[in-house]
């Protein structure tokens, strides 16, 4: 009696939903993986002075100047800034920011104008691979 209320799973009509479950599930990863590749690697064609329009707003922060042929970009800092001390940092974290799309850059951080150069953070194979101070040479007096 009970196994006359049981019916039959027909197995060709199954099996044919599984193929089409399957097939619709291996075209969707099919074309994900595409669109990862064919966007991969590039990072996106985002500016240096876009990427790093975030510090607008910091207090002391004078001049952004992105010098993209060169893959450069000068932070101006004010040294009257009470945030004068904490500069170094910002720089490499502007760094860090800009790996992702500029994988070899280099941040230089200025006092009060574009030519007085304090510090350098560089970016190599998207990770900060030096930050150090940057020597200015001492002239001498001409005799």
């Amino acid at each position: 009696m009970i196994r006359s209320k049981i019916r039959k799973i027909n197995p060709q009509k199954s099996n044919k939903m599984i193929y089409a479950v399957a097939g619709g599930l291996a075209l969707l990863l099919l074309v994900f993986f595409a669109l990862v590749i064919l966007s991969g690697g590039r990072g996106g064609a985002r500016s240096m002075a876009k990427t790093l329009s975030y510090l607008k707003n910091t207090e002391g922060l004078l001049e952004l100047k992105a010098l993209e042929s060169e893959k450069r970009v000068v932070i101006v800092y004010s040294s009257d800034s009470k945030n004068a001390g904490n500069f170094e940092k910002i720089a490499y974290y502007a760094a860090l920011r800009l790996a992702p799309h500029w994988p070899d850059c280099e941040v230089l951080l200025a006092r009060n104008r574009v030519e007085q150069v304090v510090y350098r953070v560089r970016v190599r194979f998207n990770e900060v691979i030096a930050t150090e101070p940057v020597e200015r040479p001492q002239s001498t007096p001409t005799p």
